[in-house]
């Protein structure tokens, strides 16, 4: 009688030619792969880990942190596309034949590039919170820091803002709202219900091990927008969304909604971290949304 092969809980360093991947390879050796691609950009895989690693054992989870951010290191400037093909370096080196693409915030758009590369290769996207227009986070981010510190004759009307982007600099936006408020603050206001689920967090983020690597982002990030790219997609997609974070509900949601009709869609009584506001709710969809299903 053979001995069952013990479950993964590894580290790994992939190195690609400009860059080096850090991705942690955890669960069960012939369950399915899910591979998870945290927010920012430029933060890192381990929060999501530690604080809800616990509810996906089912999983051969994929924990990567992407280049220019926590434990990865690139050598170059890069864009979309990179990070993209990143995502099929790491299951090509994995020796993966498919994935569940697990995406949250920005990585999101990471997630949509990578599958409309390949869609043959992913069993479904799991979309939690997605950042999917740049340009309409910088819109929402103006408004927002424009109420909080009192410029509300420069904030930018909901309708003129979402009828004619074409005629608005998202990186101006970005840098005018950051400029009244600091990133962090403003982040903060928009994504958590409640000062204890960013206390949990920042805990969970003191105790990660960063790498080399100053946090970087993908060049030209504020201009990407994909939300035409979703028209081609053809995968099995669950939107999971946080009523609380105004940095994606309504106007990010709606938005991909619109083009993804189709996908199963599921509202949170949460925040930008739903695994932090509402696990009790949260873990059990996830699980549901990621389980491969048999025709």
């Amino acid at each position: 009688m053979s001995t069952p092969e013990a479950p993964f809980d590894r580290p790994l360093n992939i190195e690609r030619r400009d860059a080096d991947l850090y991705v942690e390879q955890v669960g069960p050796v012939d369950a399915p792969v899910v591979y998870y691609l945290h927010g920012g950009p430029g933060y890192n895989s381990f929060s999501f880990r530690d604080l809800a690693g616990d509810d996906l054992g089912e999983f051969q989870m994929l924990y990567a942190d992407q280049r220019g951010g926590g434990r990865s290191y690139s050598a170059r400037t890069f864009d979309l596309d990179v990070l993209a093909d990143d995502v099929h370096a790491v299951l090509d080196a994995l020796e993966a034949p498919s994935a569940s693409l697990l995406a949250h915030g920005f990585g999101a758009a990471v997630a949509v590039r990578a599958a409309l590369r390949a869609p043959e290769r992913f069993e479904r996207l799991v979309l939690v919170n997605p950042w999917l227009s740049m340009p309409l986070l910088a819109r929402d981010l103006q408004r927002a820091a424009a109420r909080e510190a009192g410029h509300l004759d420069e904030a930018l009307p909901t309708e003129a803002a979402l009828a004619e982007p074409e005629t608005l600099d998202p990186e101006a936006l970005v840098d005018q709202a950051f400029g009244w408020l600091s990133a962090k603050a403003l982040f903060d206001t928009m994504q958590f219900p409640d000062p204890s689920s960013r206390l949990r967090l920042e805990h969970s983020d003191t105790t990660a091990l960063f790498g080399p690597a100053e946090a970087d982002e993908p060049e030209g990030v504020w201009r990407l927008d994909l939300l035409d790219e979703l028209a081609g997609l053809r995968l099995p997609t669950v939107v999971l969304v946080g009523t609380h974070d105004l940095t994606c509900y309504p106007s990010q949601a709606e938005a991909v909604l619109e083009r993804l009709p189709d996908a199963l869609t599921s509202l949170l009584d949460a925040g930008h971290y739903p695994w932090i506001d509402d696990p009790d709710t949260f873990a059990p969809l996830l699980v549901e949304a990621l389980r491969v299903r048999t025709p």
